[in-house]
């Protein structure tokens, strides 16, 4: 009886092996800790126990924790503990047998095993006074509803009034024939628009007051040669300056003191760019203030020249 209740390691050579209860007595569906343990050499290889989920038919295990493991202080030998939670839901007492380990002791491949002590669990039940009258049974509490539980039918019952709204919207379109969704037209620049609104961008920008001149009549042509191509339909980024020049007089699309500006804007700008002159600031400011004469004196006098879209045989 002294070895059932206490539950005295198995030993076997240098390892010891070890079962253990939190107590010997509990009440019926109550939980008991039970308490595997292993001491050996810090070189050795356990094989671990593994009790299975319902033990003598009536004792369950109920939680398993991890196998924890610590050393000596000279770190020789090593031990290896794991705590299981049981409980038992019929009365009685129950005799746990012992419990198997297996190991080696490396180098050697041979395997030995040693054996836990018999444990006892004493189960009872809960003493009923039979004296006293029987009480019924109790109803179930009203607990109030909390706004938490009913967030979630709250949010479902507004997406289906907003589904219901869609579709009688949807179906009202349907049947006038209108659109279910109108875009906004894109608004489209003329030519002339496009090109004043670039050049008010670069006079913001204050290049050649920063000392960037070759950046600031790149651009400034680059602007001018776009809206030509725009305007006039002639490629004037892939010309010259002087083919621009012949282009332009050829057709006749432009006046005479409209070319004029034109020539001067791609003279300096020819000189800023290749010739590595620096022009007056003056002069900048005067190249800027030609280009939107230019476009101004070109759109008013002479309108955009449209495209003829028909096949020519």
């Amino acid at each position: 009886m002294f070895f059932l209740f206490t539950g005295l390691t198995g030993i076997s050579q240098e390892v010891k092996v070890g079962a253990r209860l939190d107590t010997n007595a509990m009440l019926i569906g109550d939980h008991v800790g039970l308490t595997l343990s292993y001491e050996g050499p810090a070189t050795g290889q356990v094989i671990w126990p593994f009790l299975p989920d319902t033990i003598l038919g009536n004792i369950t295990v109920i939680g398993r924790g991890t196998i924890d493991t610590s050393f000596s202080a000279d770190k020789k030998s090593i031990v290896l503990k794991q705590q299981l939670n049981l409980t038992c839901y019929d009365s009685g007492f129950y005799t746990i047998p012992g419990i198997p380990f297996t190991y080696r002791k490396l180098p050697d491949t041979a395997r030995f095993s040693a054996e836990t002590a018999m444990l006892l669990l004493a189960v009872h039940t809960v003493k009923v006074d039979t004296a006293q009258a029987i009480k019924p049974i109790k109803g179930p509490l009203n607990v109030p509803i909390t706004f938490k539980e009913v967030l979630p039918f709250i949010l479902a019952a507004l997406i289906v009034i907003g589904m219901i709204i869609s579709l009688i919207w949807y179906l009202k379109k349907r049947k006038k024939q209108e659109p279910v969704f109108r875009l906004k037209p894109r608004m489209v620049l003329q030519p002339h628009e496009k090109a004043l609104q670039e050049l008010e961008k670069l006079r913001v920008k204050k290049l050649w007051q920063e000392g960037k001149i070759k950046e600031y009549h790149s651009e400034l042509t680059e602007i001018l040669r776009k809206y030509i191509e725009e305007q006039f339909h002639v490629p004037a980024l892939e010309l010259t300056s002087g083919e621009v020049m012949d282009n332009l007089r050829k057709d006749s699309v432009c006046a005479k003191p409209a070319l004029d500006r034109l020539n001067g804007i791609l003279q300096m700008a020819d000189i800023a760019k290749f010739a590595k002159g620096k022009p007056l600031p003056d002069e900048n400011e005067k190249s800027l203030a030609e280009g939107i004469a230019f476009i101004n004196e070109t759109t008013e006098k002479y309108p955009e020249i449209k495209e003829d879209n028909t096949t020519k045989l």
